[in-house]
């Protein structure tokens, strides 16, 4: 094989393994992203478990207040009672403490529903704590390993990227060229000739073309429908 070809062969390796490096590297404010989503779910599960608990209470509260008040009523009610003169008004405050009395009883109802309810409430959130403590453990490894292994990326970046530039500067600078335009282009330069067809594009070659490039290794083909560097499969080596 041809020199150039095969200094650019090795360029065109490290160009691939830049591009899958900076693919990563830019990955990673998404990926960050996407573990830090997991979070504000777990986050928002338990403060809306915590938000009914407190919800809870707070009815329970209102609920014991407001019998607090009716029993208060009844006592301030008999306590006027004496001054009733009229069996029509001492009816009505029979009237006026059963009614308030039936009130409590359906507050009394409501409270045992809330008491009831307030395990299930307390259960809920301490499971949505925990969901959410262990997921913000797994969220902070998560993000270290992302953010090791973006460092990792960029350390290996410029490894690569000083490797390319080695090559490249041991290429003929009309070879180098030819490689950048077609680069830029193709996204790559260089293709192999596979079942006499150019492996890029997939388009057959010409039998005279097959044979040129047979026999004058030295110069350099390139695909006549894509525009691609070619070169021939090395010959397996013999005993």
């Amino acid at each position: 094989m041809q020199r150039n070809l095969e200094i650019l062969l090795e360029v065109q390796k490290r160009e691939q393994r830049l591009r899958e490096l900076d693919e990563e590297i830019a990955a990673l404010p998404r990926r960050v992203a996407a573990i830090e989503a997991r979070l504000s779910g777990a986050k928002q599960a338990r403060d809306r478990a915590q938000a009914a608990r407190e919800g809870g209470q707070s009815e329970r509260r209102q609920v014991e207040r407001e019998i607090e008040d009716l029993r208060a009523k009844i006592v301030k009610i008999r306590s006027h009672s004496g001054d009733v003169k009229t069996n029509q008004e001492y009816k009505a405050l029979l009237d006026e403490i059963a009614f308030a009395e039936t009130q409590i009883g359906k507050h009394e109802e409501r409270q045992l529903q809330i008491m009831e309810q307030a395990e299930g409430l307390e259960a809920a959130l301490k499971a949505a704590e925990a969901a959410f403590q262990q997921q913000q453990g797994e969220v902070k490894r998560e993000t270290a390993a992302a953010a090791q292994r973006t460092e990792a990326d960029r350390g290996e970046r410029k490894t690569v990227a000083a490797e390319r530039d080695s090559l490249r500067a041991q290429v003929e600078e009309d070879w180098l060229r030819r490689f950048d335009r077609v680069l830029r282009a193709r996204g790559q330069a260089l293709a192999m000739v596979d079942n006499e067809a150019c492996s890029g594009c997939r388009v057959r070659l010409r039998p005279q073309f097959l044979q040129e490039m047979s026999l004058h290794a030295e110069r350099l083909f390139v695909c006549e429908s894509c525009g691609r560097m070619l070169y021939l499969e090395a010959e397996p080596v013999r005993d």
